[in-house]
């Protein structure tokens, strides 16, 4: 009979893919954040679902059971509550129910790291509530487009009060003034200094 393995070998079997996805997670951040334009509330839920489908396929590849009664039903579910919250009239309550639905994506992911990691239902509890505090402030740190129009409103004043241009992205809330280019000039109109060609 072979000899039992050692509890450090036990560990490091489990844990090897654990930390492999870590490190894959890890190295696509950076690529997530240097992203041209910034994450919308939707994209921050998807990589919510995503962080929880792929934690958990991870533990039931190490041999973990499903807690969830519903088990892989649950993920329509996801997207179906995702595309109700979506559908929301109101930007600021759209944005809150999106806020705490991505929290519980996170949270749920957090959890099953800390669980195939530690094995500590206590601990996988404040894992949870971290990763939902994490979602959650994620996507509240989204302006909407109201908040994102009130930042710029005193810029937009100026320029209209000077007769200049200034622009906002509401994709990343930035504005900018511009100086109006020959094209946006209708060609009958009369400029500042000009003699309508007489």
């Amino acid at each position: 009979m072979p000899p039992a393995p050692r509890a450090e070998e036990v560990g490091m079997k489990l844990l090897s893919p654990l930390l492999s996805s870590l490190v894959a997670l890890t190295l696509a951040s950076p690529a997530m954040a240097e992203s041209p334009t910034p994450p919308t509330a939707s994209d921050v839920a998807n990589q919510g679902i995503a962080a929880d489908i792929g934690t958990t396929a991870l533990g039931l590849s190490m041999g973990a059971a499903e807690a969830n009664p519903l088990g892989l039903l649950v993920l329509p579910l996801k997207f179906l509550v995702k595309a109700q919250i979506e559908k929301i009239a109101d930007e600021n309550e759209r944005r809150d129910g999106m806020a705490m639905f991505t929290g519980v994506q996170f949270g749920a992911a957090a959890a099953n790291i800390c669980t195939l990691a530690l094995a500590n239902p206590a601990i996988a509890i404040a894992c949870m509530a971290g990763g939902a505090i994490y979602g959650y402030n994620k996507v509240k740190s989204i302006p909407t487009q109201g908040e994102c129009l009130a930042t710029h409103r005193a810029k937009m004043e100026d320029a209209a009060a000077t007769g200049r241009i200034y622009r906002v992205s509401l994709k990343d809330c930035k504005g900018s003034f511009a100086e109006p280019t020959w094209a946006q000039v209708p060609a009958d109109a009369v400029l500042v200094g000009d003699s309508g060609g007489k």
